[in-house]
């Protein structure tokens, strides 16, 4: 893939994380599922092509005001439902529970990230630096992937003090799946990606995903994908490495000159930018750290 920009857009506000959660929505099979901070889910209705019917919504106890329901995918025809460290598998035409099943021992940990691919369903919990990857009819784990190796491989250039830090608080703070790849967020500002194949689900050995060399100083907080319409394509100037390094070489421009290019771009949101295959420090080390940047991708 080939990073396209790395732009701080003025004004621009993502920390997500703080408050309450207050809702929480997700539009499926003409019903939209709300989850509310008291832990019950809202069920709104219509027929095709008709108007909302709001005075007749469903209201369904799946969690508790300690334990609201923070994400909701749906995946082969079931609605999943994170719940604390749970997950609650919803039928969306009877409206009523068909499964549930525990990811991990801890209970302080919520289901913070969960996105659905040709393989399965994947799934992170809150401070953690694994991702679990589980069928989509059986709910059978198939494979966990630690991030920590190639985040630590990534950072090996970094400040010594600054590595310690990002790798003694590590966890995974953003999924997508696009196109094949499961890209995997960071709190080191790491991106990573994984390809997705068949084999990954059956795969018996450890899973490595590999690391983007551009990133972000800080969090990555967000993941999304966009696509451009026909007759529509984006020139930015790529970014310029600090010395004597460009971002790509004479060969690499000429090799990728006649590719067509592709509509789909990865967009990740985060605080700072940084080139990690940097190991000297730069002027602009430090005064953007906290400034928000988007990084585009075309993939």
């Amino acid at each position: 893939m080939q990073l396209l920009l790395a732009a701080k857009p003025r004004g621009m506000k993502m920390d997500l994380h703080r408050g309450t959660l207050q809702i929480f929505g997700r539009y499926l099979d003409n019903q939209v599922f709300v989850s509310v901070a008291n832990g019950d889910v809202i069920v709104y209705q219509r027929e095709a092509g008709s108007f909302w019917d709001s005075q007749n919504s469903k209201i369904l106890p799946l969690g508790s005001p300690g334990s609201p329901i923070t994400k909701m995918v749906s995946i082969s025809g079931k609605l999943w439902c994170g719940c604390q460290n749970r997950v609650i598998i919803l039928n969306t035409s009877s409206l009523l529970q068909e499964h549930t099943f525990h990811i991990g021992q801890d209970q302080n940990r919520c289901v913070t990230c969960m996105v659905t691919s040709n393989v399965g369903m994947w799934i992170a919990l809150q401070g953690s630096a694994q991702v679990r990857l589980y069928h989509a009819t059986t709910f059978e784990q198939l494979s966990e992937v630690d991030i920590a190796p190639p985040v630590h491989k990534m950072l090996a250039g970094s400040d010594a003090i600054i590595r310690q830090h990002k790798s003694a608080c590590l966890r995974i703070t953003a999924l997508l799946a696009c196109k094949d790849l499961l890209w995997i967020g960071t709190s080191a500002g790491v991106v990573l990606t994984l390809t997705i194949t068949s084999t990954t689900s059956s795969s018996k050995g450890p899973i490595s995903p590999v690391g983007l060399s551009q990133g972000h100083t800080g969090h990555v907080r967000f993941l999304t994908s966009v696509e451009l319409p026909d007759g529509f394509d984006v020139h930015f100037p790529l970014p310029v490495d600090q010395g004597n390094e460009q971002t790509c070489d004479t060969e690499k421009r000429d090799s990728t000159r006649h590719r067509p290019k592709s509509k789909l771009l990865v967009i990740s949101g985060g605080d700072g930018y940084e080139d990690f295959r940097l190991t000297s420090s730069s002027e602009t080390v430090g005064r953007d750290d906290s400034t928000n940047h988007l990084l585009l991708w075309r993939v």
